[in-house]
This record gives structure tokens, sequence and C-alpha cells, in this order.
């Protein structure tokens, strides 16, 4: 398990249980949204491969903020390196 799902309150212990991918060429898009408690937050908007077609959106509060800034420094080095490789 990871330290994220470690402590999150959610069924799905481990990653294996949500596997998802994507394509370059999927959309997503990102939404403020308020949740059953009133509490705010922003919703990713995923594609509609899982759920009949439906795709789905997984919902973050401010609490994930800092597994979201670790997710985008990973990407981001990956990047680096793609760019790196290229040249």
């Amino acid at each position: 398990m990871n330290k994220t799902t470690q402590i999150s309150e959610s069924p799905h212990r481990t990653w294996t249980d949500t596997h998802y991918s994507l394509t370059p060429d999927d959309w997503l898009f990102s939404a403020k949204t308020t949740f059953g408690e009133g509490e705010e937050g922003v919703a990713l908007n995923c594609p509609g491969y899982s759920r009949d077609g439906k795709g789905f959106v997984i919902h973050f509060k401010v609490e994930h903020l800092e597994a979201v800034h670790s997710l985008l420094s990973e990407l981001q080095l990956l990047k680096a390196e793609q760019i790196c490789s290229i040249k």
C-alpha cells in the first residue's frame, strides 16, 4: 500500500484496485466542486472507458494537495528526461 491509500477512508486499499490508463489523446478537465458535507474541492473528470463509457470523476480535497504536488513533480521529471533523451 502507498501512503495515500493508507490514510484514505476508501474501500480500495491498494493501487491495483483502481488501475486506469490514459492515452495521450484522452481529454481530462477539472472543475471546482462541493462535496456532500459542503466542503469544497476540485474534481478531475476522466474519459469514458470505465463505467459503461461514462468515465469517472476523482474528487480532490485540500488534504490531497501534497499527493497531487508529488504526482506533478514526477510527471515533470519524466518530461525533462524525455527532452534530454531527444537532444
